[in-house]
């Protein structure tokens, strides 16, 4: 009887440890998940649209993306794009973050796409006008309870950096004035040979060696003149972004796949963590990079904020947006 009562409370007592440390690995996934973002322009290819009402590709509306995200992926952080809302009434807004709420859900970030109103426009009238327009989202974001919005810089240049910092400037100084954090990311590859002269110039790899000299007695052909040597390489196209960012008074939304190659992306981390946001952009792309060598990298750094899942073919005709987040999902919790 006393073995029986042993194994019994044997049995017991490594049901409740194996139960605890269930628990454990619970909360060490709940703490990850915390740290989980989900970006809505994954599922653009299915989000329900006034313009396409008869498209039966577009099941998801966005009023259920709170629902979905914690459904299938335990996330309960939403990455907006601006042009998914398809109403920005104060009524409109309420509703959207009551049920997210539903879900213990917010959005943590909105994504700004004014095309050629952005803070490097040649032309002063578009540049103030994004200024306005990121005004009017910041108020947008203190209704929605989010605490950042994300503005798309247009195309710097060196020569324009000085009205980019002005403009990024006037948004982030009314950001502050609400409590909202204003950011830019790294877009693009690393930057070109800015600077450098044009294709077919002499002392350019591919252009023409120069023409020989006159004959001479005896005839003989002059050898090539010397190639002129070439210019530096152009800075990767973060440095001036980090330029303009602190000139600014803003933030960094590091893009962990607007890189071209991993040694740039490991500058970039090294340059753009340090000026974050609390919120950076993740994408799979191996030909390129090692994302769990960056996500290795932005720990080393101290990053204790969120990472937020950008997938590829959000747009697609035929591409499941569900699997290629899961893919994202998959190798950004292994490794955080």
């Amino acid at each position: 009887m006393k073995r029986r009562e042993f194994l019994i409370g044997a049995a017991a007592a490594a049901g409740l440890v194996s139960t605890r440390r269930g628990w454990a690995q619970t909360a060490r996934d709940q703490a990850k998940l915390g740290r989980v973002a989900i970006m809505t322009l994954s599922f653009s290819s299915i989000l329900k649209s006034a313009t396409q009402p008869d498209n039966p590709a577009r099941t998801l509306d966005i009023m259920d993306i709170g629902q979905m995200y914690a459904d299938r992926y335990g996330v309960h952080n939403v990455e907006m794009q601006h042009s998914h809302f398809p109403s920005t009434d104060a009524g409109y807004l309420k509703s959207f973050r009551d049920r997210l709420a539903m879900t213990k859900s917010q959005v943590t970030n909105i994504n700004l796409e004014f095309g050629p109103q952005n803070i490097s426009a040649d032309d002063p009238a578009l540049r103030q006008q994004a200024v306005d327009r990121t005004k009017e989202w910041i108020d947008y974001a203190v209704a929605l309870g989010c605490p950042r919005i994300m503005v798309n810089q247009g195309q710097p240049t060196e020569e324009k950096k000085a009205v980019a910092v002005a403009a990024l400037k006037a948004m982030g100084d009314y950001g502050k004035s609400k409590n909202i954090m204003v950011a830019v990311e790294n877009r693009g590859g690393g930057g070109g040979r800015r600077g450098a002269p044009p294709a077919g110039a002499p002392g350019v790899t591919g252009a023409a060696p120069a023409a020989p000299a006159p004959a001479a007695s005896p005839p003989a052909a002059a050898p090539p003149a010397a190639a002129a040597p070439a210019g530096p390489p152009a800075p990767a196209a973060y440095i001036l972004l980090v330029e303009i960012i602190k000139g600014s008074g803003t933030y960094a939304n590091c893009d962990l796949g607007n890189f071209p190659d991993q040694e740039t992306q490991h500058g970039g981390i090294r340059a753009m963590f340090p000026l974050t946001d609390g919120n950076c952009h993740v994408k799979l792309n191996p030909a390129r990079y090692d994302l769990p060598a960056a996500i290795a990298l932005t720990t080393q750094l101290g990053y204790k904020g969120l990472y937020s899942i950008e997938s590829g073919g959000g747009g697609a005709a035929g591409v499941d947006p569900h699997e290629n987040v899961q893919r994202i999902y998959d190798v950004l919790l292994a490794n955080m």
